[in-house]
């Protein structure tokens, strides 16, 4: 078995094994003797970018392992007590990917930017939903906001998020009487909430919450056509 060490800037030691099949790492924990004291080093010195993309090599490409411990052993001459030991330092100039970076960027200012959207849309939502209680109109307008809402938590890609907006499109659906797509959607997202293993008692709260408007509501609505409730 074929092992070298490498020495990084840290100072710490990694003895690493050159099998048939695979690279093996052990961390060489030093005390006041040096783990290679009593060998011939050969010495190489490389930066952190190169002796990454050597190690890769020699993990996951067996030809490569097996040309490298031939090379080894030839240069060492089948000496037992020359060993190699690679000196790493840093590399003059950082590899930096530019592009990820200018596109990683946008998506964090469209994820601020769209928490921000959705926190307006709650609040001038929540005004109208308690205005539509007593106006239509404003029961219609916290509908199309809701909807509005939905959409932007449908590109934050949170289905938690996306179940709530239901919930508040149902809320505006019940203020304008739509008693059954209202109930269509609580059971809809109930149900689909009860078969999750982790239950949102937030979401869950909401649905019975709502459940208990939509009763009343209708039961108030069939009241008031004379009618008993079906």
């Amino acid at each position: 078995m074929i092992s070298f060490y490498v020495f990084d800037y840290a100072d710490s030691v990694d003895r690493f094994f050159i099998c048939r099949n695979c690279l093996k790492n052990r961390k060489i924990v030093q005390n006041t003797e040096s783990p290679i004291s009593n060998r011939a080093v050969n010495t190489i010195c490389t930066n952190s970018i190169e002796l990454n993309d050597f190690l890769l090599n020699l993990h996951y490409f067996p030809m490569y392992r097996l040309k490298i411990a031939n090379a080894m052993l030839y240069y060492n001459g089948n000496d037992r007590h020359q060993t190699l030991a690679i000196k790493v330092f840093p590399p003059l100039r950082e590899p930096i990917d530019y592009k990820w970076g200018e596109r990683a960027n946008r998506m964090l200012w469209e994820r601020i930017e769209l928490d921000e959207m959705m926190s307006w849309l709650s609040t001038l939502g929540g005004a109208f939903s308690a205005l539509g209680d007593y106006k239509l109109a404003c029961a219609d307008i916290a509908g199309k906001i809701s909807m509005q809402q939905m959409k932007l938590a449908m590109r934050l890609g949170e289905p938690s998020l996306i179940a709530r907006c239901r919930l508040f499109t149902a809320i505006a659906m019940t203020q304008k009487y739509n008693f059954a797509g209202a109930k269509q959607i609580v059971q809809q997202v109930y149900r689909a909430e009860k078969r999750k293993s982790e239950l949102d008692q937030r979401l869950m709260k909401m649905c019975l919450g709502i459940w208990s408007k939509l009763s009343y509501e209708y039961d108030l609505y069939q009241k008031r056509l004379n009618r008993p409730k079906k």
